[in-house]
């Protein structure tokens, strides 16, 4: 029986995603939840409508109702799960446009891996309400409910900030120009169109946003912001062009609170500006649910993902953006940039197909008995005195990931060739 679920929700190439799956889980989503009404929200993809059809008549077909919300970010249906109790979002975040999926979120965050693993028993047993009459369908606009709210939040800016935004052809353009002309900024946007047509590659990495950095230097913006598909995440470049570095955009985010949540593969330089930092798996839902258990201020992942409980615990790319332009605004944000200390990291994807991937742990595992420091949250992390690395699957994609952070360049290097051989053996 294949696994519904990776580390953010459901994601496949949109071909395999066909209108009967697609029934079928709005009908495994519409009978595991206690909830009158669900909210079903999509990402700009051309397999969207369909599949919103296809879910939304599973839904309604077991008795429940439904509100769609049509073109939004993942925070937004977020917000619509606040009142209605359980979200649908239609996407597949920051994966190709050939791929789509679905994330499952409740009031106080996504699915857990609980939650997950009922609803992925409930699908492939078809054990479903057959409830009549069906249920009713309505559509309602939650863009400025979500903006008043962060507005509530986080306030309007003291200055008139400049503040360059790219939506990829996402989400994030129905959402976050708007929200910072209400805050009070100068916004100058690209790539806001929502027809499915993607500018560059969703997932924002430096190598995605040669031309934008360009366009940020030039525009003489203060700072530039992009999200991915469904903006739920967010990337910083500065204004001199360049990408800021994920960890160091965490660090940023994360300065001065006092109980931080972050993931397993995040650097060892957000220790240096927090008072305390817990760790967790990888994945949004295993940090909303840190967040949650331990009552932290803030919680973020290296990969542009960043809840602030303070309004709500969905990653949040619109949010992040508001909150860089009022340190801008505050003129705190570059100052303290500069005092977060970088240390030489490396990020490697070695491919390993599905099937291949617990053998291979398991083999790691054993291999690394009696090694000391060893944190199994999630993968497997070794801390040494000259920094550290996790060897992990991908929980989105055919690859094992290995990161590692040294104290300087030669303590990098000596980590990583250890770790490449020690998963090269296990994959043998």
């Amino acid at each position: 029986m294949e696994k519904l679920f990776g580390t953010s929700g459901i994601r496949k190439k949109s071909d395999e995603l066909t209108n009967d799956y697609a029934y079928d889980l709005g009908r495994a989503i519409g009978t595991y939840s206690k909830d009158k009404t669900i909210a079903v929200g999509r990402d700009t993809r051309k397999s969207g409508p369909r599949l919103e059809y296809a879910l939304t008549s599973g839904i309604l077909s077991v008795g429940k109702d439904v509100v769609l919300l049509g073109i939004v970010p993942t925070p937004v249906v977020g917000i619509a799960a606040m009142e209605h109790g359980t979200g649908v979002m239609i996407t597949a975040s920051h994966n190709p446009p050939e791929y789509n999926g679905f994330k499952l979120l409740g009031p106080k965050g996504s699915y857990s891996a609980k939650q997950e693993e009922d609803l992925e028993k409930l699908f492939y047993s078809k054990k479903f309400l057959k409830e009549k009459p069906y249920g009713k369908l309505t559509e309602e606009a939650y863009v400025d409910k979500y903006i008043d709210l962060v507005l509530k939040k986080a306030g309007k800016v003291k200055r008139k900030v400049k503040v360059f935004i790219d939506c990829a052809g996402g989400a994030g353009s129905v959402v976050t120009p708007k929200l910072l002309e209400r805050m009070g900024c100068e916004v100058i946007t690209v790539n806001t169109n929502i027809d499915g047509e993607f500018p560059h590659d969703l997932e924002p990495r430096a190598e995605n946003l040669v031309s934008v950095c360009k366009m940020v230097k030039e525009s003489g913006a203060e700072v530039g912001i992009v999200h991915d598909g469904d903006a739920d995440r967010s990337a910083a470049i500065n204004k001199k062009g360049k990408l800021i570095d994920w960890d160091s955009f965490l660090s940023v985010l994360a300065y001065g609170k006092k109980k931080v949540v972050t993931t397993v593969d995040a650097s060892m330089r957000i220790e240096d500006v927090c008072k305390k930092v817990i760790r967790t798996a990888v994945g949004d839902v295993a940090v909303a649910n840190a967040i949650v258990r331990e009552n932290a201020d803030f919680g973020g992942e290296p990969s542009g993902s960043y809840i602030f409980p303070e309004v709500h615990l969905f990653p949040d790319g619109p949010l992040t953006a508001a909150y860089v332009a009022k340190m801008l605004a505050e003129g705190v944000f570059y100052e303290r940039l500069k005092e977060i200390k970088e240390y030489p990291t490396e990020r490697l994807k070695i491919p390993c197909k599905e099937v291949d991937k617990k053998k291979a742990m398991e083999k790691l595992k054993k291999k690394l008995k009696g090694q000391k420091n060893v944190d199994y949250t999630d993968g497997i992390r070794i801390t040494k005195p000259e920094g550290w690395i996790l060897i992990r699957p991908s929980g989105t994609e055919p690859y094992m990931r290995i990161t590692a952070e040294g104290r300087d360049k030669n303590a990098l290097e000596k980590i990583v060739d250890e770790g490449k051989a020690w998963l090269e053996e296990a994959m043998n």
